[in-house]
């Protein structure tokens, strides 16, 4: 979803460069337009012959992957993921399954610079489901994400919080970072019969700690 956001501001600001230039084309040149065009003129391009590096250029070598089962040992977490994106309402969509996650595919891939998502149910209010024992999780706790071909990702819980349904800090959890992380989220507090689910929401935060190949 950021990543569409990003794309749409890079075409505005291409097009906004692009006018500015054809109107200064079109509408004359005065004397000071004529000086400052002449000492552009003079300025040599940048180039590799003359110019040196003197900063190391930093490659971002990390590597991300397509989710396809999610493993939490400190609460017995075995699931499969399945891929969701945004309902009708624009919210993030949930797994179909109560033993089933969802990632959001939408956004991040887990080890890619970001905040990956990953929901799962709570409970169907009588049985417990995959994520019942969320809140559970510590600090340096491991989560375990892989993909279809055995490609492995682990990340540790570095905290957890519990937000209001509709004061949850979107951007906090779904937005662009630095970081390679992974949040895990699941419902939490009492039972509303009056929205049909819960008031509040459960965030483990975690991030990427190694990576490992079965």
């Amino acid at each position: 979803m950021y990543k569409y956001l990003l794309f749409l501001s890079l075409i505005l600001l291409a097009g906004c460069m692009s006018t500015s230039g054809e109107e200064n084309t079109s509408s004359g040149k005065n004397e000071e337009t004529e000086a400052q065009t002449e000492e552009t003129t003079q300025i040599q391009p940048v180039t590799k012959k003359n110019t040196e590096y003197t900063e190391p250029i930093i490659k971002d070598e990390r590597e991300s992957i397509t989710p396809s089962t999610l493993s939490i040992p400190a609460i017995d977490v075995e699931a499969e993921v399945e891929k969701v994106g945004v309902d009708d309402q624009g919210r993030m969509g949930v797994p179909n399954g109560m033993e089933t996650v969802a990632w959001f595919e939408p956004g991040t891939k887990p080890g890619a610079a970001g905040n990956s998502v990953i929901a799962g149910h709570v409970d169907d209010t009588v049985n417990p489901a995959v994520f019942y024992d969320l809140d559970k999780l510590e600090k340096g706790d491991e989560v375990t994400v892989t993909d279809a071909d055995g490609k492995s990702l682990t990340f540790e819980v570095t905290g957890k919080e519990v937000f209001n349904r509709n004061n949850s800090p979107v951007k906090d959890i779904f937005g662009y970072s630095h970081r390679s992380a992974l949040n895990l989220i699941t419902c939490n507090g009492e039972f509303n019969e009056n929205i049909n689910g819960r008031e509040d929401r459960l965030v483990v935060y975690t991030e990427l700690k190694k990576e490992t190949s079965s």
